[in-house]
């Protein structure tokens, strides 16, 4: 694999190659990757109903699946002090 680094911009959609890579190994696969700033990075497109329903039952599923750290209750972990406050 051989490796070409410039900078560019994307505009519409397409990332022109440098004049003195436009016919470098035409019609043939590349492979690209595209760096840009964390600052810059675009937001991820809003999910519809089904899809925030599957991420919550994904999640969901990772938190039950969890080992239990602690078998103590709420109340137990905080600890009141003798006005009833949390400690």
């Amino acid at each position: 694999m051989h490796a070409i680094e410039f900078k560019a911009h994307l505009k519409e959609g397409v990332i022109r190659l440098p004049a003195s890579y436009q016919h470098w190994r035409e019609d043939r696969p590349v492979k690209v990757i595209v760096l840009v700033d964390d600052d810059e990075t675009p937001p991820s497109p809003p999910l519809d109903a089904n899809q925030r329903l599957a991420a919550i039952l994904k999640v969901s599923r990772r938190c039950a699946a969890a080992p239990e750290l602690d078998p103590r209750g709420a109340d137990e972990i905080i600890g009141y002090d003798a006005n009833g406050l949390p400690s």
